[in-house]
């Protein structure tokens, strides 16, 4: 089926295509996703729309009868000879297309209509024959411009003499020596079939000066020395070796500062980097990708706005200023350039030129020009709206998804504060690092709420959300959509990837919603009598908080100032559950925590058996579940305010690691030890405070 990416207002319309069924159902697929197409020339006033449409070469490979014979990458800088593809689009009730072409002098170029999908929409192809500037106008009403060149290499364009700091950092990334390392031998590089990604300009279907357009024997053995033995002898192509400027930005020979007529093009389309990224059983980036969001609806809280290829919101949100930095991938770019600048709360703050509104790419993510970071993430330390630190060196790559995945609020100040009542009232949308760090919440007059550790190891977001999904083709050719770089929890079946559990959890099961989460043995916390799973639980608790905070509509109140900050506390922690979306899988106990300090807000019995009396004595609870493989969960109880700290040690009576470590009111509290790392045997927790300290055993089993 065909998956169309259209991007808002002023954005160029994307489309990955993939074909995984029957030529009828392609056409049926087709024809739905282009009605997006010409339903956004209608809102953009636009009779007729042409824009390049880019062809990986997975797509091109799928289906020999069509005409997406060759991979294109959507740019409109490209060499002499690339075939390029078109979709045009018309709102009118009978639109035909008639096209003109405009070139240099002895061109004999047309545009061809090479597949009608509707009345209204169409997909053409058109060929550059020579150097120069190319324009193919659509029935006069609108134009697209193309730039035709050949390709120099990095050295005798000159790249790095105008972009001497930008060719520096490009220098130490991989791409600068994708070809080279491959043949001296220090990286693998398959066979002859390689170059053609691994080096500039290649296209055998053009005759562009690409690299396959010179001399070049590919050598049977690589070793050290042999990348500096084939440039001797074959200088022309070993000058287009690796993936230079010229492989993201289009052919440079008629650029030289000149950007007029796309004569280079800056463009963050997935399709550039599809070029190379997208085919058999190794590159399956993009293509993950495209289905980001491309999943469930059956539960609260999956399926939301459609991921990162979709971006529902990057033309609504993504054109303001204040909102570009995360809801536009060219505006999070932006935001970076500007030195992210940020409110009083260390909080992204407006960047002061906003461009033109694209989704989340390969390139917002990655910065193909610098490889500071592993993976070339554009990672820097930053921090959640009460100040805690989110780094690199503590949460890995996931610290990049918490960059935008982040209340915007100081949440203990705005949400005891009426006054902040408004439409938009809440934690903002994406809250997801502060609920995964268990950080940053309303003040519930000072009660410290435990953490499971879900944040503690490894690479946070990413561990989880990228499970068991790259490289994952079957015997068909399909591309696991679990996981990888779609991010997905679950596919549109209803799929949960439960394989993201198994490292610390173990086998749970088919599905989410049927993990249970105890608390001191219990796994029943809405109070209906019935142990259920964690997220049905959750749901629980936030149907009976949504009582308390609703009209008799059942609408949330969010714009009377004049309700209690009580209600505020709660109606933030309701929304921050809500936009979490994890229902509680992202930090079970801080979830369950959480709602209940809402809910005690207006009971007047507590949820734990209908009493509210503070524990009697201090105590240290047996672990549950014991043995245990890789996780349990340890809780004690304290009469009175403490500090308290909780330490794990192995048989030998050397610390393995603080579990707790912080000052709490009197109350029950829980905690979750991971053991993933640890060996299977026996382990001691110990408890201490000034007035009471106990230690307990307990059997790990793997």
């Amino acid at each position: 089926m065909w998956y169309g990416i259209c991007n808002m207002a002023g954005m160029r319309h994307n489309f990955i295509v993939n074909y995984k069924q029957k030529r009828v159902q392609c056409m049926k697929s087709m024809l739905r996703s282009l009605s997006i197409l010409l339903l956004s020339a209608v809102l953009l006033s636009a009779a007729v729309s042409v824009e390049p449409f880019g062809v990986s070469p997975r797509r091109a490979s799928l289906d020999s009868t069509d005409i997406y014979d060759l991979a294109y990458n959507g740019m409109l800088n490209v060499g002499i000879g690339t075939k390029m593809y078109f979709t045009v689009s018309g709102d009118s009730v009978a639109f035909t297309p008639v096209y003109t072409v405009t070139g240099p002098a002895g061109t004999a170029a047309t545009a061809a209509t090479a597949l009608t999908v509707d009345a209204n929409n169409y997909v053409a192809t058109f060929t550059p024959d020579m150097a120069g500037t190319f324009r193919i106008s659509v029935n006069d009403l609108d134009t697209v411009t193309v730039n035709s060149a050949t390709y120099t290499g990095l050295d005798n364009g000159f790249c790095g003499a105008c972009h001497p700091s930008v060719k520096a950092t490009w220098d130490l990334t991989g791409h600068a020596t994708a070809l080279t390392k491959g043949l001296d031998g220090e990286k693998f590089l398959r066979d002859s079939s390689c170059v053609s990604c691994h080096s500039t300009g290649y296209d055998v279907n053009a005759a562009n000066n690409g690299f396959d357009d010179f001399d070049f024997t590919f050598p049977t053995v690589r070793e050290a020395g042999m990348s500096d033995s084939l440039k001797a002898l074959y200088p022309d192509a070993m000058a287009r070796a690796n993936v230079q400027c010229e492989s993201c930005h289009g052919p440079g020979s008629a650029h030289f500062s000149n950007v007029a007529d796309n004569r280079i093009e800056i463009s963050l389309d997935v399709a550039v980097c599809a070029k190379c990224h997208d085919s058999g059983t190794h590159h399956v980036y993009p293509n993950q990708w495209e289905y980001s969001g491309h999943d469930a609806t059956d539960f609260d809280g999956r399926g939301f706005h459609g991921g990162h290829a979709i971006g529902a919101f990057a033309g609504y949100a993504g054109g303001r200023a204040g909102c570009a930095p995360c809801h536009s991938g060219a505006g999070y770019i932006q935001w970076n350039n500007e030195g992210r600048p940020v409110d009083e709360n260390g909080l992204p703050a407006a960047i002061s030129s906003v461009p033109d509104p694209t989704v989340i790419s390969c390139a917002v993510c990655h910065d193909p020009h610098d490889a500071s970071n592993p993976y070339q993430l554009r990672n820097v330390n930053t921090q959640l709206g009460d100040g805690t630190l989110i780094s690199y060196e503590k949460y890995g790559s996931g610290a990049l998804c918490m960059d935008c995945h982040r209340s915007r609020r100081n949440a203990a100040e705005y949400a005891s504060d009426p006054s902040n009542a408004s439409s938009h009232y809440g934690a903002h949308h994406g809250p997801q690092a502060d609920m995964l760090l268990g950080k940053n919440l309303p003040d519930f007059d000072g009660v410290v709420l435990p953490s499971s550790p879900h944040a503690v190891v490894g690479n946070a977001c990413v561990d989880c959300h990228m499970a068991s999904g790259d490289h994952v083709v079957d015997d068909l050719g399909n591309v696991s959509h679990l996981g990888g770089h779609s991010f997905n929890m679950n596919d549109p079946e209803g799929n949960d990837n439960v394989e993201a559990c198994a490292p610390c959890h173990g086998e749970i099961g088919d599905s989410f919603t049927a993990k249970k989460y105890y608390l001191s043995g219990r796994a029943d916390h809405d109070g209906d009598g019935v142990e259920e799973g964690l997220q049905l639980e959750v749901k629980g608790m936030m149907e009976e908080l949504h009582g308390y905070i609703s009209d008799e509509n059942g609408d949330l109140i969010m714009t009377d100032t004049t309700m209690s900050a009580d209600h505020f506390k709660a109606l933030y922690t309701y929304m921050w559950v809500e936009e979490d979306r994890s229902f509680g899988v992202h930090n079970p106990a801080y979830t369950v925590a959480m709602l209940k300090e809402g809910l005690r807000l207006f009971r007047t019995v507590d949820l734990e058996d209908l009493s509210s009396e503070l524990p009697a004595r201090y105590a240290l609870n047996a672990n549950y579940p014991n043995p245990f493989n890789p996780e349990t969960n340890i809780s004690f109880e304290l009469p009175e305010a403490a500090s308290v700290t909780v330490h794990i040690y192995n048989s030998r009576g050397a610390l393995v690691n603080t579990l707790v470590e912080a000052d709490f009111s009197a109350g029950s509290y829980t905690y979750t030890w991971n053991a993933a790392g640890m060996a299977s045997g026996v382990y001691f927790y110990r408890i201490s405070s000034e007035n009471f300290s106990q230690t307990r055993k307990m059997l790990l089993l793997k």
